[in-house]
């Protein structure tokens, strides 16, 4: 599973690396929303997370960006808003599973992001079955395409 971490400070990306690395993700940084933007066209990623702002930028348009070429795409944004302004970004952004506050651990992160992807990962160990559905949450990677009868 690919991963973005998206953030100006070089301490979140140490540790939220080190973190999604022990649970099986491969890890990509950046530290510009404009690098961060030629990621998400160049790659299909599984998850991004990201701060809210980067150098006073707004990161929302990286996981719009990113939702376009691959819509099973969970975005988890480090943020300190609260009430009302958090319903806002659930409407803004449809991959958006979690805001959660920068000073939490990165452990608790690590695992909300798996948890938000763990329905392609289970895909992935244990393989479909005639009497298993796609997962919600798989990726067009997890499993190959039905083929109509003709």
């Amino acid at each position: 599973m690919l991963a973005l971490v998206l953030s100006d400070d070089p301490t979140t990306h140490h540790t939220i690396n080190q973190c999604l690395t022990k649970r099986g993700f491969q890890v990509v940084n950046s530290e510009s929303v404009m690098m961060a933007t030629a990621h998400v066209r160049a790659w299909r990623f599984d998850l991004i997370v990201m701060t809210e702002r980067v150098s006073e930028r707004l990161t929302h348009q990286v996981a719009l960006s990113a939702e376009k070429r691959a819509p099973f795409v969970k975005t988890l944004l480090l943020s300190d808003r609260k009430d009302a302004e958090v319903d806002e970004l659930f409407e803004l952004l449809p991959s958006l599973v979690s805001i959660v506050s920068p000073d939490i651990n990165a452990d608790l992160i690590a695992q909300i992001a798996l948890a938000s992807v763990a329905g392609r990962a289970r895909v992935l160990e244990t393989g479909l079955t005639d009497t298993m559905r796609p997962p919600q949450f798989s990726s067009s990677r997890a499993h190959q395409p039905c083929q109509l009868a003709a």
